[in-house]
């Protein structure tokens, strides 16, 4: 039994082939000429960074080199047929069509691109199927900062949704304002019958996932800070909406491996799923994220129910699920 069979939170732009990220940064002058491989892997794993909120501008390197359609087409491409080969089954891969309108793609000829590119990869591989999850950012001080371009980032998801795009989420440092500003753009999400996760209580409080709770989020982005009060704790043990855990990517700063709290989570009643958030910066796969929690004492039976979690929680048609569901029975065998 492989128990490493779903992902259902994986950035595109963290999770680029890193020899063509390199070629193309060069081909579109995002890195000076002449900037060798070894200098490009230091500026993407710079490890001078003070904080979480300086942490994450990494990701600017990555979305410079993904402002042209053919580069977003072929960056989800390529990470599809990496998602095949590694034996998934399905994967929800998101990003933020608005970070890739530098160079005059509109949000929805970047998230067309997205999901152009994921369709080509499943056609030559048919055991996989993909989502696209499109993202809202915090940005600047407050919500306030950029309204509009998350209006239009739910525009365009409604528009695609069911051809190829299946949600929405909110990402970037979660601690820009207050968290509960966001609460008349999901209203606008839920009045278009979008689906979306929250990344919450991931850099920040675990009031945050109150919040995310509270603003009908389906699935929570990490919540690991849920442990920090008991009525968090209670409110996602109560609600029973699945946790996105992303184990490798939360500990390579604050937390030791077994200092993360996902077997307190899993042992205490919360519905969790092991994803990998964001396969390059983190180092990882989803079979060593399995790995790893087994190395720890979780056991291959619970990493199964969090693989059944998360065919339940996928922001999938019915028929995938179904198609899913069929895998994981003959396997589970």
């Amino acid at each position: 039994m492989n128990t490493a069979r779903i992902d259902l939170h994986l950035h595109l732009d963290g999770s680029l082939y890193l020899p063509w990220a390199y070629e193309t940064s060069l081909k579109r002058q995002v890195i000076p000429a002449g900037t060798t491989f070894e200098q490009y892997y230091d500026m993407v794993f710079a490890k001078n960074t003070k904080d979480h909120s300086e942490s994450i501008t990494k990701f600017a390197l990555m979305c410079a080199v993904l402002q042209e359609r053919e580069d977003l087409y072929q960056a989800a491409y390529q990470l599809t047929v990496t998602l095949a080969e590694k034996g998934l089954y399905y994967a929800e891969i998101r990003f933020a069509s608005q970070q890739h309108t530098d160079h005059g793609l509109s949000q929805k000829e970047a998230l067309q691109a997205v999901i152009d590119g994921s369709r080509a990869a499943m056609a030559e591989h048919p055991e996989i199927r993909i989502g696209i999850i499109n993202c809202m950012m915090h940005k600047g001080e407050n919500a306030a900062a950029n309204w509009q371009e998350n209006l239009e980032t739910i525009a365009v998801t409604g528009e695609l949704l069911g051809k190829g795009a299946v949600g929405l989420d909110l990402a970037g440092f979660e601690n820009n304002g207050d968290f509960r500003d966001y609460a008349p753009l999901f209203a606008e999400a839920g009045k278009r019958g979008i689906p979306y996760t929250i990344h919450a209580g991931e850099m920040g409080l675990g009031q945050h996932v109150l919040d995310a709770l509270e603003m009908g989020a389906r699935r929570i982005g990490h919540g690991v800070n849920c442990v920090q009060k008991q009525e968090y704790l209670e409110a996602v043990l109560q609600s029973q909406v699945p946790l996105e855990i992303c184990v490798s990517s939360n500990v390579k700063r604050d937390l030791n491996y077994a200092a993360h709290p996902v077997r307190y989570l899993i042992n205490a009643g919360a519905k969790v799923t092991i994803n990998t958030d964001n396969m390059v910066f983190a180092r990882t796969d989803l079979a060593n994220e399995h790995a790893q929690l087994q190395a720890l004492g979780v056991s291959r039976e619970q990493l199964w129910q969090c693989t059944l979690n998360a065919a339940d929680a996928a922001f999938c048609d019915e028929e995938t699920r179904q198609w899913l569901k069929v895998k994981l029975a003959a396997e589970g065998k």
